[in-house]
């Protein structure tokens, strides 16, 4: 692994876990001291977060957590839906025996997450649970519409599922019931639930009706604090 992969994924998981917040300025020197390395790789990394909507770079200002509107994210998970509305249909003709044996293998990634508390882990086992019906519709323009907004939409589903509600929960449950749905030949319910649960976030997210770019000073943390911040993220992934 490169330093600059190294630094963009230790980078993107804590944002998508929420441990840097949205619109908070990013500081290059203290995240580079925090890894270990110089400015450069980190310099690249922003460039790569920024290709996958999760940063704002302002010349002269810094770079800063991307601030979705409500619009953004209408948009967004709009465009979600009506991709893998597609791919769950192409992947059901393609091989539903397999569609359901690796639904369920990232069913299983969930069960433990929640077992154990993980709300990081929970949340990589329901990108996967998603990456597999792209991967199975066996359409590689369509997965890389997809990668367009995947990993911002990861980042507010975290914060969606880490808020009030029990949506972590239900979130467990429409992906077990998506399942079942489909393992028992029920794919029109099986395509509305998917719709619901990939649209639900535009009624359940506090979110500013424009995008402001709301920008804040960078928080006062320690060169001890962010590298515990940056290096517990990643790890957390890998236990």
């Amino acid at each position: 692994m490169s330093l600059t992969q190294e630094a963009s994924e230790r980078i993107r998981d804590a944002i998508v876990s929420g441990k840097f917040e949205f619109g908070e300025r990013l500081s290059e020197e203290q995240i580079a001291r925090a890894l270990g390395m110089s400015k450069a790789p980190v310099r690249a990394a922003f460039m790569e977060l920024r290709d996958m909507g999760l940063v704002t770079i302002v010349p002269q200002a810094g770079t800063y957590v991307f601030t979705p509107s409500r619009k953004d994210v209408e948009e967004m998970s709009q465009f979600r839906a009506m991709l893998e509305k597609e791919a769950l249909q192409m992947a059901l003709e393609r091989n539903r025996s397999g569609l359901v044996q690796q639904l369920s293998a990232a069913i299983s990634q969930m069960d433990h997450a929640i077992e154990i508390g993980d709300r990081l882990r929970y949340s990589t086992a329901d990108s996967a649970f998603h990456r597999v019906i792209l991967q199975i519709a066996g359409n590689r323009y369509l997965e890389k519409a997809y990668d367009l907004t995947a990993t911002a939409l990861a980042a507010l589903r975290a914060r969606l599922q880490s808020g009030e509600g029990d949506y972590w929960h239900r979130s467990y449950a429409e992906h077990t019931r998506m399942r079942d749905l489909i393992d028992q030949g029920e794919f029109d319910a099986a395509h509305a639930l998917l719709q619901e649960h990939i649209l639900i976030i535009n009624r359940s997210l506090a979110l500013p009706d424009t995008n402001t770019q709301v920008r804040q000073k960078a928080q006062l943390r320690s060169d001890q604090e962010c590298q515990e911040l940056l290096l517990q993220s990643r790890d957390d992934c890998l236990r």
